[in-house]
């Protein structure tokens, strides 16, 4: 082949240029195109080489297992979009909550001294007073009312004063009535001082400790409506601690009686204090040798209690209000049990309390109560 192309370029050059040109540019046309200047559609990949590959992919030995960081990422993206959401409500209920708080004290205030003067405690501000005139009436008369609570303390200071001489020359024994009277002087008497710098000092928060602590004013500086406020919240208390706490009252009683001779404290943990302090509406906060202290220094003064119960026809004498009081001290719940039932429930306690430790006695019928075992 070689040769006759030779041949061909001999007979065109002694043929002339016009000829060599275009035969000259024929060769050139013909001959392999470099690899640059092929096109991409040109080089398509065989489809055998294709087919080949794809197994290649499916015949690995196992199937990649993903690694961590691909599903950590996944957390944060919820986070970001749930975060702005949950930032607005935090942000909205922290700007409504003060005005609420402030609400609710001012309506608790108003309706304590609307209350007060439908009583004809507090005397009503006169018709026609401007808003500041009514203002200034009602601290005149909550001042009254106040300096009235403190004069009563001393003045039951005096009767207690008679009560306890008269038994110590021989008299009659105290009843339980006189009893609680004068534990009640001594609570009021202890609180007179703190309250006296705060009517002197700052009268305008009253309302906000008669709701958030109750515990500081005396008993004769509550209006009606306060006092039945506080009730209410102890009853809810007690209420909650009796429901939340049903199974440890069980397991409590289990263990009094599968260990009638070990000592009672060892069997008492940090939960089972803080629910026999809850459901007698004793505070749960503090230490374990708080708690546990604050129950004894209670049951054994209910023990005392129990003898003068006993003394007078086992609280028959007592009226409704008495009789709720009575069972509330002993962690009974009284919301939703008929009336009738609160003398059968207090027989109940004063016929059981009997024989044994009076301490673990009683803490066995605490409960047996948050337990629901009246049989």
């Amino acid at each position: 082949m070689l040769s006759t192309i030779a041949h061909r370029n001999w007979t065109a050059k002694s043929s002339g240029a016009f000829v060599a040109y275009p035969l000259s540019a024929r060769l050139l046309s013909t001959s392999t195109p470099p690899p640059g200047t092929t096109k991409p559609g040109d080089a398509k990949p065989p489809i055998q080489n294709a087919s080949t590959s794809k197994p290649k992919v499916q015949l690995r030995p196992a199937p990649v297992k993903p690694g961590k960081p691909s599903a950590v990422p996944a957390e944060p993206v919820v986070a970001s979009t749930t975060s702005p959401s949950a930032a607005a409500q935090k942000t909205a209920s922290e700007a409504t909550s003060s005005p609420t708080q402030a609400e609710s004290v001012i309506e608790a205030t108003k309706h304590d001294l609307e209350d007060a003067a439908q009583h004809g405690i507090l005397a009503p501000p006169p018709e026609g007073a401007s808003w500041v005139g009514k203002l200034w009436h009602q601290a005149k008369e909550l001042f009254k009312f106040y300096w009235r609570g403190i004069k009563m303390i001393w003045t039951r200071r005096a009767r207690v004063r008679e009560m306890e001489e008269r038994v110590k020359a021989g008299g009659p024994l105290l009843s339980r009535w006189e009893v609680k009277f004068i534990q009640t002087n001594r609570r009021d008497t202890l609180k007179l001082v703190p309250f006296l710098l705060l009517v002197i000092i700052m009268e305008e928060i009253i309302p906000l400790v008669v709701l958030y602590a109750p515990g500081v004013l005396p008993s004769t500086c509550l209006l009606p409506s306060q006092k039945d406020r506080i009730d209410t919240k102890r009853r809810e208390k007690q209420k909650k601690f009796a429901f939340n706490n049903r199974q440890l009252y069980e397991k409590l009683q289990q263990r009094l009686l599968a260990n009638p001779t070990a000592p009672v404290r060892s069997l008492m943990d940090s939960p089972t204090l803080i629910a026999l302090n809850g459901i007698l509406a004793l505070p749960t906060i503090g230490l374990d040798a708080l708690r546990f202290r604050r129950l004894h220094q209670h049951l054994m003064a209910i023990a005392e209690d129990d003898v003068l119960l006993k003394r007078e026809s086992l609280g028959q004498s007592l009226n409704q209000e008495r009789l709720r009081e009575a069972l509330e001290e002993r962690g009974i719940i009284t919301d939703g049990v008929s009336p009738t039932t609160w003398h059968a429930r207090l027989q109940w306690w004063l016929t059981n309390a009997e024989g044994g430790d009076p301490f673990t006695q009683r803490v066995l019928l605490v409960a047996r109560s948050g337990a629901g075992k009246f049989s």
